[in-house]
């Protein structure tokens, strides 16, 4: 039979997921995407606690706040319109009055810290090696906020910059989490804006760096996202019509390559029956007080309580919650 796609071999992983596991994802948006699809799948995650973050100096400056006792506070943020926003997280951090961005920020903050703390794996995915500086102090940003372009200057990190932050970032990780086994991966999304050379540059960037820090730690692995979207899915089909972000159907992919590389059979299975188990709780009720509804409901309570017992670290109490009161409506 003749192969219509280059298949990418991924090494075998003495790391493994599985209900029990708490998983937190950092990074780009791809991080966001394969956090939410764990998330959606009933495992315990914790996603880009201040937001996206593209570059590996923006991730290394988290990961310094999340170790440490340091609080944000109003002098990290800067009004721009009627918004307060800060160099240090991504716009969805942003908010009119001072008082709550700052408390948002550090609720976020101190959540991730307890989440850190216990945390099994940490995925992080990087963007891009392209970096902007705030002029006046020379700072790394993590978002530009749309600002006037003049208020920065752009670089790219050196391959040796980016692995020295990559190396910095699992060393506060591991000081602060012996146990944690860390991912690192390299966004397939394409930064078309910096141009298809430099693009390509920035990514050729990460990967070297990657690879470096992988030789060199002994808890850090390589997951090949970047790779199976050039390799396995080197096709517009797989992309979003912006031509750059990976489609629903690439992303669906990309996850289960991943979950092949990092949970047993069982928990593949499993990972299938919640899902099923979900649409269930996605069911649109046309009515609610109908005997075949609270029957329907009783069956899928009992599924639930099924799942759990087969699942250590399974936690279906919103699900349980939500059928006990139909049955009893």
């Amino acid at each position: 039979m003749v192969n219509l796609y280059t298949e990418v071999k991924i090494p075998k992983t003495q790391t493994v997921i599985n209900y029990n596991s708490n998983l937190m994802f950092v990074g780009s948006c791809f991080a966001d995407n394969i956090g939410e699809m764990f998330l959606n799948a009933k495992f315990r995650c914790l996603a880009n606690p201040l937001g996206t973050l593209y570059n590996p100096l923006s991730i290394k400056t988290l990961f310094e706040i999340l170790s440490s006792q340091r609080a944000i506070t109003a002098e990290d943020f800067f009004k721009t319109g009627n918004q307060y926003s800060s160099y240090l997280m991504h716009g969805d951090y942003s908010h009119e009055d001072l008082e709550c961005a700052v408390a948002n920020a550090n609720n976020s903050i101190n959540s991730a810290r307890n989440f850190l703390k216990n945390n099994d794996i940490v995925f992080i995915t990087f963007g891009t090696a392209f970096v902007y500086y705030l002029n006046e102090n020379n700072m790394p940003v993590a978002n530009c906020h749309k600002q006037n372009p003049n208020l920065f200057t752009r670089r790219m990190l050196s391959v040796e910059q980016s692995s020295e932050a990559i190396k910095s970032i699992c060393r506060t990780i591991t000081e602060y989490n012996p146990k944690a086994k860390i991912v690192l991966t390299v966004s397939p999304i394409r930064h078309i804006a910096d141009g298809a050379t430099d693009n390509t540059l920035s990514k050729s960037t990460l990967l070297l760096s990657v690879a470096d820090i992988v030789k060199t730690l002994n808890n850090v692995e390589y997951f090949p996202s970047y790779e199976i979207m050039i390799d396995e899915l080197r096709d517009y089909r797989f992309y979003e019509s912006n031509l750059t972000h990976p489609s629903t159907t690439a992303r669906e992919i990309i996850f289960d390559r991943l979950t092949t590389t990092f949970c047993t059979k069982e928990t593949i299975n499993q990972i299938s029956n919640v899902a099923n188990f979900m649409k269930s709780v996605h069911h649109k009720i046309l009515s609610p007080d109908s005997p075949e509804t609270k029957k329907f409901a009783q069956s899928q309570l009992q599924k639930a309580m099924q799942l759990e017992g087969q699942n250590i670290g399974l936690d279906l109490c919103k699900e349980k919650k939500y059928f006990t009161e139909i049955i009893h409506k």
